[in-house]
């Protein structure tokens, strides 16, 4: 059968989605390798309650980060693609003057609010963290602004400086200050903000007149719903952590931050995947061919996930081990990888809906779905976790992923369109054989097997991407 037009405008984006955009996805790996290599050495030179305060610290950072961003990361792209270059300039001058304000803020209330959220009050780390995020966020949009712009040197400079350099000098901190976690945070708030420094420099600023007054509404009335959104999605990848810390206390943080750590590494790819990719979507648009993108690449990102959920189910005896002590009790944690593994299925179907949902401009709807399922999370860690321990933590995030997901089919009515029977139930099969991976051994010889078993993986891994890399012969089909 001949491709029709339409055809050959999925196929032709599909080729980007994997091409040239998966350079941009390149960085991004190195920095989830240098993060991961670099997490080993953070838990035995901090020690589990350190690393604890850290883990607390980096999710008032995560907070703090979306606030200040005002969702215009997002914004600066759509309006790159529908306004041009100009208006989205302009648009990183209005971002740098919210994160600005918005630090200066939570800085000035730190005493009133730390002591509130636990954290005994407000010097060291913490406030560090609340630095850390307005840099944070001026760096996201002007990565947003770089992506648009598909510069992809200045791309890599400014996003290698805030993650791999980062991570370096957090290491060298704790090395030549103390094994703190306010050393550690300390570094990364340096290496931040001269990733903010040099991504100005990089980008042709804008200021803002009296007659953007028109644009500044525009872009609010885009971006303003997507903090609550990703606020909501912070709380699904984060809040168990204070509710552990409250009812388990700081080593038991320590432990389920090293899992989730681990297992959330599909769900982290996807989201910047998802970022990288949002202006080839925008420049779909909302009609056809742009359902039919969001669904061609939704059943791709299907196709590779499933050897992902398995080879790292099955190899996550390994790396726990590798990535923390024996105080960790690495082995007592391979139910609880496996579980947040497999939630990487209704993340997936999430973005997919999400994407759909932003080309069309209709942000609330995504606010309410993240709230909405924020809240079930919230409410299934406070009944679970005094119950099943950390388990609880795992099972609550797998459960409100998937309420998301189900949300957020009613405004798009059930867009992006199902995909075949074949790769659904591939997927489900890989979410079985994550799961079951668990009951294999950890004795030395299944150590091995464990291995055997993820170098296969990575076979299979290699021969989805050289089908999703062909969409060509898909369309023919």
């Amino acid at each position: 059968m001949r491709p029709t037009a339409s055809d050959e405008a999925v196929a032709s984006t599909m080729s980007g989605l994997f091409g040239r955009d998966s350079l941009y996805l390149l960085f991004w790996f190195l920095q989830v390798l240098v993060g991961a290599l670099a997490t080993p050495l953070a838990t035995r030179l901090l020690g589990a309650p350190e690393f604890g305060t850290f883990a607390a610290a980096n999710a008032l950072m995560q907070v703090l980060y979306v606030v200040a961003g005002l969702g215009l990361q997002v914004a600066v792209q759509k309006y790159f693609e529908e306004r041009g270059a100009d208006a989205a300039r302009r648009l990183l001058a209005l971002g740098i003057v919210a994160a600005v304000a918005i630090t200066a803020l939570a800085d000035l209330t730190g005493h009133w609010w730390s002591d509130a959220l636990g954290f005994g009050g407000y010097d060291g780390a913490v406030r560090l963290a609340v630095l850390w995020a307005g840099a944070s966020a001026i760096t996201a949009t002007v990565l947003a602004l770089l992506r648009s712009q598909d510069r992809l040197l200045g791309f890599s400079v400014v996003s290698l400086l805030q993650s791999v350099a980062a991570e370096i000098l957090a290491l060298v901190m704790l090395v030549v200050l103390a094994p703190t976690a306010e050393a550690f945070v300390l570094g990364r708030l340096v290496a931040q903000v001269l990733a903010v420094a040099v991504g100005l420099s990089l980008t042709r600023l804008r200021s803002l007149r009296p007659g953007d007054l028109p644009l500044v509404r525009g872009a609010l009335v885009f971006g303003l719903p997507l903090v609550p959104a990703m606020l909501g999605s912070f709380v699904l990848g984060a809040a168990d952590r204070f509710l552990i810390q409250e009812h388990l206390g700081e080593a038991a943080v320590a432990q389920y931050s090293v899992a989730y750590n681990i297992a959330a590494l599909p769900m982290l790819v996807l989201s910047v995947l998802n970022s990288v990719w949002l202006p080839r979507f925008f420049a779909a648009g909302a009609g056809a061919d742009g359902d039919a993108v969001v669904t061609a690449s939704r059943d791709a990102l299907y196709r590779l996930l499933a050897p992902v959920m398995v080879g790292l189910s099955v190899a996550a005896p390994l790396v726990l081990r590798v990535w923390a002590p024996a105080e960790f009790r690495p082995d007592d944690l391979l139910l609880v990888t496996a579980v947040v593994i497999v939630s990487a299925v209704p993340y997936t179907a999430g973005l997919s809906a999400t994407r759909t949902l932003l080309t069309a401009s209709r942000t609330r709807m995504i606010a309410g779905s993240a709230v909405v399922a924020s809240v079930v999370n919230v409410v299934l860690n406070l009944w679970w976790i005094p119950v099943f321990g950390i388990l609880g933590a795992a099972l609550a995030t797998a459960a409100a992923y998937s309420v998301q997901h189900l949300l957020l089919l009613v405004p798009t009515r059930g867009r992006p369109l199902s995909g075949t029977r074949t790769r659904l139930v591939q997927t489900l099969a890989g979410v079985v054989m994550a799961l079951l991976a668990v009951l294999l051994p950890v004795t030395a010889p299944g150590l091995v097997l464990r291995a055997v078993l993820a170098v296969a993986c990575l076979g299979w891994f290699a021969r989805a991407c050289t089908t999703v890399r062909s969409p060509r012969k898909e369309a023919v089909r």
